[in-house]
């Protein structure tokens, strides 16, 4: 059982919505870039040796806990917890300011997509972050740990691309210090919203383990089959993220594996849903599976910015799991 802060920001449902992108006169475009580029993604000979990695990995050599910090103790970004502030959007683990105000269709401080976010990364490269990069990163972290809701949308006016660095960055100018990805992808099938109110399942890596054929009937793979292959996934290839409802007791976190409590009428006290970077797993005394995750609301909330979290409930709401190759 999770124990509660019972000094974090409480959150009122703002009169703003979450996860929307406005129309424009190039929607259509760039929604057919968006598709295009998820089956080009997908269909790539890159993901066809990332898939034969997943399947030629035993899962009996997985272990029963992992940590990537500890398998990858000189990776910093791993190591980092971010602090989102008044910022609602989800791509503050990576050179934040460049995508928020840049990307057209990854959304804004009041919500947006990871995947698009990870598109985005491949095509167009994100430039350095952090305090000392060529973008830092812009938003006031004293509303709050986490801030509440009505802050997120009075950062919207904030946002103007512009393709230049910090005066004090004298490494790179904005273009020559993008750094790129090579494929972007979603891990299980789910459905994407493009602009338009128009909304897709997109293809995913789930896709090429998800039938097996007895006795001449296609069966999808089980709970258990699923999570092995997410484990492989962190574990061959490191952190991923994975979007999820959150409702009033998560921004109360304080340590121990959260659960949402009480279940009943879950639906109804869903906040909004947010993304946060898988590193590792473990079981508790009762062996129940956990994920072991990086938070977006500063080192001062949960466990030292993360937290574990037990998914047996909260996976039929349709969990999303992203992820992307350098």
């Amino acid at each position: 059982m999770a124990k509660y802060n019972p000094f974090g920001i409480r959150s009122e449902k703002p009169d703003i919505m979450f996860n929307k992108i406005s129309l424009n006169d190039k929607s259509n475009i760039i929604n057919k870039k968006l598709i295009d580029d998820i089956y080009k993604f997908h269909e790539s000979n890159l993901m066809k040796q990332h898939i034969r990695k997943l399947s030629d990995f035993p899962a009996s050599e997985l272990p029963d806990e992992f940590d990537a910090r500890r398998k990858w103790p000189l990776c910093p970004s791993i190591h980092n917890v971010p602090n989102q502030a008044t910022n609602g959007t989800v791509q503050v683990i990576l050179s934040s300011d460049d995508i928020i105000s840049c990307c057209i269709s990854c959304g804004a401080c009041t919500g947006g997509d990871s995947l698009k976010a990870m598109i985005y990364w491949v095509n167009e490269g994100i430039v350095t972050g952090g305090r000392d990069g060529c973008q830092p990163y812009p938003y006031d972290i004293k509303c709050g740990i986490p801030c509440p809701l009505l802050e997120f949308a009075k950062n919207a006016k904030m946002q103007r691309c512009h393709h230049k660095c910090q005066n004090i960055y004298y490494r790179n100018d904005y273009f020559n210090d993008k750094h790129y990805a090579s494929i972007a992808y979603t891990m299980l099938p789910r459905i994407l919203s493009l602009t338009g109110n128009i909304n897709i399942i997109v293809p995913a890596v789930m896709d090429y383990f998800n039938t097996k054929i007895i006795n001449n009937t296609k069966e999808f793979l089980s709970f258990h089959e699923t999570l092995e292959i997410l484990k492989k996934e962190l574990y061959l290839f490191g952190p991923m993220t994975m979007a999820f409802p959150v409702t009033e007791e998560f921004l109360h976190y304080e340590n121990g594996i959260y659960t949402p409590y009480p279940e009943n009428d879950f639906t109804n006290r869903i906040i909004y849903w947010h993304v946060v970077r898988i590193i590792g797993w473990g079981y508790d005394n009762d062996r129940i599976f956990h994920w072991i995750a990086v938070n977006s609301y500063g080192r001062n909330w949960g466990e030292y910015g993360l937290f574990r979290i037990d998914i047996s409930f909260l996976r039929q709401f349709g969990l999303e799991y992203e992820a992307a190759l350098i």
